[in-house]
C-alpha cells in the first residue's frame, strides 16, 4: 500500500514538472517572441525606448531557453 501511494505521489509529481517546464516554456518563447520582434510592433513604449541590438541578443537568448523547457518538459518521464 505504501509503495502504490509513493508511485502515485511520483507520477503526479512528474505530471506537475511537465506543466511546470511547458507553462515557463511558453512564457519565455513569448517574451523571445515580443523582444526579437519589438521594432515591427507599434508600440508607444517603442517611442521611449527605442529597440536596438540589445532587445534581439535578449530575445534570441529567451527563444533558446523556452525552447530548451519546453524540450526538457517533453523529455521528462512520466
Amino acid at each position: 500500500m505504501f509503495q502504490e501511494y509513493e508511485k502515485q505521489k511520483q507520477a503526479h509529481r512528474s505530471r506537475m514538472q511537465k506543466v511546470r517546464e511547458y507553462s515557463m516554456g511558453g512564457l519565455f518563447l513569448l517574451a523571445g517572441l515580443f523582444f526579437s520582434l519589438r521594432s515591427q510592433l507599434d508600440l508607444e513604449i517603442n517611442l521611449r525606448f527605442p529597440p536596438d541590438l540589445t532587445d534581439r541578443i535578449f530575445g534570441a537568448v529567451c527563444l533558446l531557453y523556452g525552447a530548451w523547457r519546453v524540450h526538457r518538459g517533453y523529455k521528462t518521464k512520466e
